[in-house]
């Protein structure tokens, strides 16, 4: 392209003609200049308008946000059950055993795990092997003192006035009803203190007694908890609530296993059942606590749980 300029002498335009450096000059111009206009198109045509490919990533990203939101979800609930098995987890187990859980069961502690990805086999054996040593020596030492214990109560007599077994025969764990704690009254619909446990049984089972002792009350009513015994076994008194027929007398010495009366529905009392109690030094106990002489480790967690969890008592 040429270029002209006023020529003042000769008053007239005189080419300017380019050397080679003009002429490069010029293609620099015009290719800096297509550059950033083709990079502004690139800008443009990538902020408003997607590939098929890129709508298809963020199609996919899309769910995997919605999927991502709905794993947190879970999360948080299945933490928040696994907080809650712990804490009842830990509640069975000082109800049970009458003591705080020992510190191995308390908290999970995730560095045992972490270390069998980095230890070698010989570690992981010696490690083993010294649990195996630890855990034999504590059992031995239990063992003995299990048995000094039982050679010191074996001819107790004190042992046969505690009431172990269960206090009506034939019972199965699906009789088990409300347990000792804070239940809905069957009638009132009310919160009240709940201090036995309720067996459903039917009209005639007969009622045993569940150690050694002596009765101390028998009551027959038609009102409140209905026909009632009490047997008093030295520190321990046990007492049983909505008979039937009363088969015992005040005064009469009984045995565990004597049947001093039958299932009724007597009093207020919402079908028939009985109505279990179990008093230590004068204070209400829990009476599952001390159903373990009958029952196996399975029925007896399964009894434990239903009376804990049932809300509304049948008296």
């Amino acid at each position: 392209m040429s270029k002209y300029e006023f020529n003042k002498e000769q008053l007239e335009f005189v080419e300017d003609k380019l050397g080679l450096f003009g002429k490069l000059k010029v293609v620099f111009k015009y290719f800096v200049v297509s550059l950033f206009l083709a990079f502004i198109y690139y800008v443009v045509f990538a902020l408003f308008f997607n590939t098929k490919e890129e709508e298809r990533i963020q199609r996919e990203n899309e769910m995997l946000n919605a999927e991502y939101m709905r794993s947190i979800e879970k999360l948080d609930i299945l933490d928040n059950v696994i907080l809650d098995l712990k804490l009842k987890d830990r509640e069975i187990y000082k109800n049970v055993f009458k003591s705080t859980p020992p510190d191995m069961l308390n908290e999970y502690n995730p560095s045992l795990y972490e270390q069998l990805d980095t230890s070698s086999d010989v570690a992981l054996v010696h490690f083993t092997t010294e649990k195996i040593r630890a855990a034999s020596f504590l059992a031995q030492e239990q063992i003995k003192s299990i048995e000094l214990i039982y050679e010191t109560l074996k001819d107790s007599i004190e042992l046969s006035s505690i009431p172990v077994i269960l206090h009506v025969k034939g019972m199965s764990v699906s009789q088990i009803g409300a347990g000792i704690g804070e239940k809905i009254h069957p009638f009132y619909k009310t919160k009240s203190e709940h201090t036995g446990v309720d067996l459903l049984a039917g009209l005639g089972t007969e009622v045993l007694a569940t150690a050694h002792g002596v009765v101390i009350e028998v009551e027959r009513s038609s009102r409140g908890r209905g026909n009632q015994v009490k047997i008093d076994h030295g520190i321990y008194q046990t007492y049983y609530a909505h008979l039937g027929d009363i088969l015992v007398r005040r005064g009469q010495k009984v045995t565990r296993g004597h049947v001093i009366a039958r299932v009724g529905n007597s009093g207020l009392s919402f079908a028939p059942h009985l109505h279990y109690e179990v008093s230590l030094k004068g204070q209400i106990v829990d009476p599952v606590n001390y159903f373990f002489a009958n029952l196996s480790p399975s029925d007896y967690r399964e009894v434990l749980l239903t009376a804990l969890n049932s809300g509304q008592s049948l008296d």
